[in-house]
């Protein structure tokens, strides 16, 4: 679905876009947690409680929520649609309840149902069908992108670097993240930074892909990166990128993941 905002901004569910028509020069891209809670508030005008959201957005999705993780995607949103110059996109009312801002205006432009994994709340019509998630692009030059389950991504990793050094050293070795940057962004790797060459090689690469899917931050957010040993060498290698919400149980829970098959 499409919607106009204020008469002059386009927020295209489908996609999770925001655009204005500028030629795409002010683009933003949303992630996928940030859009599927922003179609969520748009089908479900007026006051609703937190739990009721977390519950639509993540839970019934299989995802944990918690009050810090809704507090981390309410505060891109709202920073993303500032620099539109529209303020509190999602209000607070009494009692820590969430409204869609009211003095907005919404109108509908494409009502295509976008693809399945935007709940479209209790606003949803019986009647239509959602479309089945279109064909999956080619590996070699298409990205496959994952989300809500980093912490499983994460643990594959470990558990695989466990292994191998189980194998060689005959010894169980905590993995150690390694920070690539800390400004302005947190940055880390499961690699060893061996030299100045490498750690460079990393951040180039990690900003190479930042900019390729322009990936937004904030402060409280963290980057996990890891790719091949072919990518050294100007090779193809497999790339995992984790965009992260800092928490204060597991910093790297609540992630939107993106994966390689190749990258060069």
């Amino acid at each position: 679905m499409k919607f106009k905002i204020n008469a002059f901004l386009i927020y295209d569910a489908t996609e999770g876009s925001l655009k204005l028509d500028d030629d795409g020069k002010s683009d933003t891209q949303l992630t996928i947690t940030a859009n599927a809670l922003l179609f969520f508030m748009i089908q479900n005008p007026g006051v609703i409680s937190r739990d009721m959201v977390m519950q639509r957005v993540w839970d019934d999705k299989g995802l944990v929520s918690s009050n810090s993780n809704l507090n981390q995607y309410l505060s891109m949103l709202r920073k993303a649609f500032r620099s539109y110059g529209i303020e509190n996109i999602i209000v607070t009312v009494a009692r820590g309840r969430l409204e869609l801002n009211p003095d907005l205006t919404i109108e509908v432009i494409d009502d295509t149902l976008p693809h399945s994994v935007i709940d479209a709340g209790e606003g949803e019509r019986p009647e239509q069908i959602v479309p089945p998630p279109a064909p999956r692009p080619s590996a070699v030059n298409s990205p496959d992108r994952y989300w809500g389950y980093a912490g499983v991504a994460i643990s594959l990793l470990a558990v695989a670097l466990l292994g191998w050094s189980w194998a060689n050293s005959g010894s169980m070795k905590p993995i150690t993240l390694t920070p690539i940057a800390q400004e302005p962004v947190e940055v880390f790797s499961t690699d060893m930074m061996i030299n100045p060459r490498m750690r460079e090689n990393y951040l180039n690469n990690f900003i190479a892909v930042k900019e390729k899917k322009k990936i937004p931050y904030n402060k409280d957010e963290r980057f996990l990166f890891f790719y091949g040993d072919k990518l050294q060498s100007n090779g193809l290698g497999r790339t995992f990128l984790a965009h992260c919400a800092k928490h204060q149980d597991n910093s790297f829970s609540y992630c939107d993941n993106y994966f390689y098959y190749s990258w060069k």
